[in-house]
C-alpha cells in the first residue's frame, strides 16, 4: 500500500507540473501515450489491492458471522433453561415461554437477514467499484476516441485547406502558364516581324549604298565626260591650228615653187618644228584622255562601253589629226 501511495503521489506531482506547463494538444497527447502503461499498471495494482481488501472484508464478515452464530446457539439454550426453571413458579409460565420462542425466532431471522445484508452490501460495493472502474475506463476510452476523432478531424480540415490552397495555386500557375504561352507566341510573332523588318532595312541600306555608289560614279562619269569634252575642244582647236599651219606651209611651198625660189633649210626646219609641236600636243591630249578613261574604268565597272567609245573617239581624233606631212627629202 505504501508503494501504491508513493506512485499515486508521483503521478499527482507529474500531473500538476503538466497542468502548469502550456503544452499543445499534440504534446499532451504524446505525454498521455507515454504515461498510459504506467496508468494502466497503477490501475491494475489498485484493482488487485481493492480485491484483496474486499476478500479480507468478506473473511472478517464471515468470521463475525460464525462468532455470532455461536453466540446465538449458546443464548437460546440458556434462555430455554431459564424459562424451564421458571415454569414451576405459577400459571404465567406459558405466557413467558411463548414470548421467549417468538423472541428467539425473531433474533434468528434478524441475524440471518443482517448476514445476508452484509454480504449483499459487500457484493454491491464490489460491483459498484467494478462498475465505476469500467465506467472510468469507458469514459477514458471515449475521451481518447473523441480526442482521436478531433485530431483526425483537424488533420482532415488541414489537409482540405491545403488541398484547396494547392488547387488555387495550381489554377493560378495554369493561368500564368497560359499567359506566358500567349506572351511567348506574341514575342515569337514580334521577333519574326522584327526579322522581316531587319531584312527589309538591310536591303534598303544596301540599295541606298548602291544608289549612293551609282550617284558617285555618275558624278565621276559626268566629271570625266566634262573633262573629255574640254579636251575634245582643245584637241579640236589644236587640230584646227595645225590644219591652218599645214595649209600655210603648203601655201608657202606653193608660192616658193611658183616664184621659182629655192626652199631653204630654215624653212624646212620651221615646218618640221611645227609638225613636231602639233604631234606633241596630240600625244599629250591622247595620253590625258587615256588616263581619264583608265580612271573611269577603275571607278566604274559598268563604264567599259563608254570608255571604249571614248577611246574610239580619241583614235578618230588621232586619225583626223594625221594630216598630210611635208616630206623633208622632197624639199
Amino acid at each position: 500500500m505504501s508503494d501504491l501511495d508513493e506512485r499515486l503521489k508521483a503521478m499527482a506531482c507529474n500531473k500538476a507540473e503538466e497542468d502548469k506547463a502550456d503544452d499543445t494538444f499534440a504534446e499532451r497527447a504524446e505525454a498521455y501515450y507515454r504515461q498510459r502503461p504506467q496508468l494502466l499498471s497503477l490501475l491494475h495494482d489498485l484493482y488487485n489491492a481493492y480485491l484483496a481488501l474486499a476478500d479480507r472484508y468478506c473473511r472478517s464478515l464471515a468470521k463475525q458471522q460464525r462468532l455470532h452464530h455461536r453466540s446465538q446457539r449458546s443464548s437460546p439454550v440458556s434462555a430455554i433453561r431459564f424459562d424451564y426453571s421458571h415454569d414451576d413458579n405459577g400459571d404465567g409460565g406459558n405466557i413467558d415461554s411463548d414470548d421467549a420462542e417468538s423472541s428467539l425466532s425473531y433474533q434468528a431471522a434478524s441475524l440471518a437477514a443482517a448476514v445476508d445484508a452484509d454480504t449483499i452490501v459487500a457484493e454491491l460495493v464490489m460491483k459498484t467499484v467494478e462498475f465505476e472502474i469500467l465506467a472510468e475506463e469507458e469514459e477514458r476510452w471515449k475521451e481518447e476516441s473523441s480526442r482521436k476523432i478531433e485530431l483526425q478531424r483537424s488533420l482532415l480540415e488541414v489537409l482540405e485547406s491545403e488541398r484547396l490552397i494547392l488547387l488555387n495555386e495550381n489554377g493560378r500557375l495554369g493561368y500564368r502558364v497560359s499567359a506566358l504561352v500567349e506572351e511567348n507566341k506574341g514575342l515569337a510573332s514580334e521577333s519574326l516581324f522584327m526579322r522581316r523588318k531587319a531584312g527589309e532595312l538591310a536591303r534598303c541600306v544596301l540599295q541606298v549604298r548602291e544608289d549612293h555608289r551609282v550617284c558617285m560614279l555618275s558624278r565621276k562619269i559626268e566629271d570625266l565626260q566634262g573633262q573629255i569634252h574640254r579636251l575634245e575642244k582643245r584637241n579640236k582647236e589644236y587640230y584646227e591650228q595645225l590644219v591652218k599651219q599645214q595649209g600655210e606651209a603648203k601655201r608657202s611651198l606653193k608660192l616658193f615653187k611658183e616664184e621659182g625660189k629655192e626652199v631653204t633649210l630654215e624653212d624646212c626646219f620651221q615646218v618640221k618644228e611645227k609638225e613636231d609641236e602639233a604631234a606633241s600636243v596630240t600625244s599629250t591630249i591622247s595620253s590625258s584622255v587615256a588616263n581619264l578613261i583608265i580612271k573611269g574604268r577603275g571607278h566604274a565597272r559598268g563604264g567599259g562601253k563608254k570608255a571604249s567609245k571614248l577611246w574610239d573617239r580619241v583614235k578618230k581624233f588621232d586619225m583626223f589629226m594625221c594630216g598630210p606631212h611635208v616630206n623633208s627629202t622632197g624639199c
